[in-house]
């Protein structure tokens, strides 16, 4: 049976086991990976985001010193204990383009450890194995024993995918090991690929879905005149020309609407069942505040959200 997107009138309850709020503050932005931030800012996003009720976040080493201000923040906060994710198998890196990974049992667990220093915590709520794509397969069971080590250890309560698989991954996604899987730029407003390569495996599992990069970096959002006019070049793993213009026509359609584009593409996320959490990704101040009030107003219309859809899987 093929899947489609289901609308969701109400988009703040989720059927995820556990604590914390559909929506996720992904942190990659505010530790530097995407430009130079700073420190005070990046900590007040955070508690700006606490104050609204956002009380999920994910974070991981390869987010420079991402891990550095959550665990800062968190220490300044005084109110519900959010949920918090980190991963291992991607070290620490100063841009989102600086890949260096550690996939040993040793490596692991020394950057787990680093975390939890870092974030000043004693366990997380959900462990990533980052980037399944480079994860050597020739060492699965290792690296599987390893994860299912820290859960019984007590250092996470769940296990993720963090990132889109590979097709020798594909096999692993496995709720007798994973209870989450994170991808991004395959469920937004632009695209929904999800939807056949990914959800047809979790779904049937009962594996909840983190829908990221809802701007399908930044294509539906600030950077679309960049891309329209010059093209997806250096993001040809993640923005394909059939993006590009399913961009546009979205885009269309939020001006007949009088809607910002990025507003539209946010609430569209936010408006699809399938999304068990979706990821956000502000980096600056007026970043946060604008997506905290798209959370606020509340789902798309159905109109609007099949529209979309259809321009999606129309094209």
């Amino acid at each position: 049976m093929e899947l489609t997107p289901t609308y969701k009138p109400d988009i703040y309850k989720s059927n995820f086991p556990g604590e914390g709020s559909r929506l996720v503050y992904g942190t990659s932005g505010l530790g530097g990976v995407w430009g130079k931030v700073e420190e005070q800012e990046s900590i007040d996003c955070i508690l700006y985001a606490l104050e609204n009720d956002i009380f999920s976040f994910d974070t991981s080493p390869s987010y420079s010193k991402a891990e550095l201000y959550l665990g800062k923040a968190l220490a300044k906060w005084r109110g519900e204990t959010p949920f918090v994710s980190t991963k291992v198998g991607r070290l620490k890196a100063e841009t989102a383009f600086d890949a260096k990974l550690d996939y040993s049992p040793k490596g692991m667990r020394e950057s787990l450890m680093r975390s939890l220093d870092l974030l000043g915590l004693n366990h997380v709520d959900l462990l990533f194995l980052h980037e399944p794509q480079w994860v050597p397969i020739d060492r699965i069971n290792e690296i599987l024993e390893t994860l299912l080590s820290f859960r019984e250890e007590g250092y996470t309560k769940m296990l993720g995918i963090g990132g889109n698989p590979s097709g020798l991954f594909a096999t692993y996604i496995d709720n007798r090991y994973f209870q989450v899987i994170s991808s991004f730029t395959k469920m937004d407003a632009c695209n929904l690929s999800a939807f056949e390569d990914i959800l047809p495996k979790t779904i049937p599992q009962h594996i909840s879905f983190y829908a990221a990069s809802s701007l399908h970096f930044g294509l539906l959002g600030n950077r679309f005149e960049h891309f329209v006019a010059q093209g997806n070049k250096g993001y040809e793993d993640n923005i394909s020309l059939k993006d590009i213009e399913r961009a546009v026509r979205v885009n269309a359609l939020a001006l007949r609407n009088e809607i910002p584009l990025a507003e539209l593409a946010q609430r569209y996320l936010f408006s699809v069942e399938e999304a068990t959490r979706v990821v956000m990704g502000a980096r600056k101040l007026s970043q946060v505040t604008d997506t905290v009030s798209c959370w606020k107003v509340g789902a798309l219309s159905k109109s609007l959200f099949d529209e979309i859809t259809q321009i999606i899987l129309g094209t």
